[in-house]
């Protein structure tokens, strides 16, 4: 069934990229063999995340192309050094069409400042639930 390959995936996606991060968070950096310890980000403005030109989400890509959004937007994060807790308020800002209306109900219900306060994670897959449904 084609949507099960989908769904299977996309964990298998998610699941590699989560190694992948994992690997290189604890990857050895120093004589002493410690983990690499990455230089304290700076505050990134809402404007020099935009400078990046994050890509927009419409809900209507399907999951190869949500997947490749939340690739996307991790790689923004990233390069733009944004301080952690932001990610759902910039990422959230590249919404349009149906995803929008989806976001806003969101906001709508739980209020912008719970909304926005979610960690990346739960939105990741709040989203993957509403527009790639298994």
């Amino acid at each position: 069934d084609v949507d099960q390959l989908v769904r299977d995936g996309i964990e298998a996606a998610i699941k590699d990229e989560r190694e992948r991060v994992r690997r290189e968070a604890t990857r050895a950096g120093g004589p002493a063999g410690g983990p690499v310890t990455a230089p304290m980000a700076r505050e990134c403005s809402f404007a020099s995340f935009m400078k990046c030109s994050p890509t927009q989400f419409h809900g209507t890509e399907g999951a190869v192309g949500q997947v490749c959004w939340f690739e996307k937007m991790d790689n923004t994060f990233e390069i733009s050094e944004y301080a952690e807790g932001r990610e759902v308020k910039f990422a959230t800002s590249t919404l349009h069409g149906r995803a929008l209306t989806w976001w806003n109900s969101q906001v709508a219900t739980l209020g912008r400042e719970v909304a926005n306060g979610r960690p990346w994670s739960e939105v990741k897959q709040m989203m993957t639930d509403e527009f790639c449904p298994t």
